[in-house]
């Protein structure tokens, strides 16, 4: 796998890897598309900001910051489906595609984050 989108569901926090996202051309703007068989995630870039989109602070490519969104929806909606603990932190592995510009999260193999 070529990257990880991290889940800190206590506080409904999503990690994601700058790296990542320079190998998809540095986005504005970013979304989350979950699959119709709700066994991957896509982020893919987007071009403006609504109900849709995150923002991606310009920071966070001169790296001067991380980026983590919040989003209680999202990771509400996760942990059912995948019945996690909401008190625990998930790691979620990704394949970047920089052929569509996307990268694509395999839900099915998410790891518990242990605790050092």
């Amino acid at each position: 796998m070529d990257t990880y989108l991290s889940f800190y569901l206590k506080n409904n926090r999503i990690h994601i890897f700058v790296k990542a996202l320079r190998e998809i051309g540095c986005p504005k703007y970013i979304c989350f598309m979950l699959s119709e068989e709700g066994n991957s995630l896509l982020l893919a870039p987007y071009e403006r900001k609504d109900f849709h989109s995150h923002r991606v602070p310009a920071t966070v490519y001169n790296g001067k910051s991380s980026l983590e969104l919040t989003s209680i929806r999202l990771c509400r909606l996760l942990a059912t489906e995948f019945d996690w603990d909401c008190g625990k932190s998930y790691r979620v592995p990704g394949k970047v595609s920089k052929t569509h510009g996307v990268i694509a999260f395999d839900l099915d193999n998410a790891r518990e984050i242990e605790k050092s």
